[in-house]
């Protein structure tokens, strides 16, 4: 895959291209049992990581159900105090690169402000970061989540590629991109900026059971184009 700029793709393409990638990973991960359910939110936390597509699904949900006053009171609450270190596909290139690297996984472990009743208010336009917390086990607090190492790496192609197709576009955390987007906060403080994919960080053992996954993305089609083109900007 090249590292072509996505600029000219539209919004409503981009949207499209991430709602089929959240769907081809929810059907490759459905061969793991996981333990997760409806009201178990150990996980959910403001330690959230997206790019500006993910923002803008979620700005433009809540617009169609005039919830932006809603959404408004949410993040007065309190935002993170600081951004991430770097972004996954920065990360990536580090590793690749044979760099020690401090991915800040982990470092904000407030409760997520759309959790009420330990139910997620925006469930159905969640980001990626979300739609990876799972585990095998019940969670508890100070527990870690227990998933194959073949998902983890799965999980971290695609987030690279999601990254990819927002190059060069605000990145960061969930409520810093929201609280950009919405200009409750001053934008230039608290996001980085996506970088494009330098190569995928799949282990040896991992390859077989992640290879076809990234292949079924990159060949799905969408609108007569495969989505390997769209990331590609053809």
């Amino acid at each position: 895959m090249t590292t072509t700029s996505t600029k000219q793709i539209d919004a409503v393409m981009r949207h499209l291209v991430v709602k089929k990638i959240y769907s081809l990973f929810e059907s490759w991960s459905a061969q793991i049992t996981f333990a997760c359910r409806k009201g178990c939110s150990v996980c959910c936390t403001q330690d959230v990581t997206m790019t500006a597509v993910e923002a803008d699904i979620i700005i433009r949900f809540i617009a169609r159900q005039n919830r932006q006053p809603w959404l408004l009171e949410k993040l007065k609450g309190g935002l993170p105090p600081n951004r991430p270190p770097c972004t996954t596909n920065e990360y990536a290139r580090a590793c690749l690169n044979g760099e020690e690297i401090d991915p800040g996984s982990g470092s904000y472990d407030r409760v997520c402000p759309f959790l009420v009743n330990d139910t997620c208010t925006i469930y159905q336009v969640r980001p990626f970061n979300c739609r990876i917390f799972a585990s095998q086990q019940t969670c508890r607090k100070g527990i870690s989540a227990s998933v194959p190492d073949y998902y983890l790496s799965g999980a971290t192609a695609v987030s690279q590629i999601i990254e990819h197709l927002a190059q060069n576009e605000p990145w960061g955390n969930m409520l810093h991109l929201l609280a950009q987007a919405t200009r409750y906060q001053a934008p230039d403080i608290h996001y980085l900026v996506a970088q494009p994919l330098p190569g995928f960080l799949i282990g040896e053992d991992d390859y077989p059971r992640v290879a076809p996954l990234i292949e079924q993305i990159f060949s799905t089609d969408l609108g007569g184009k495969t989505l390997e083109a769209i990331l590609n900007g053809c």
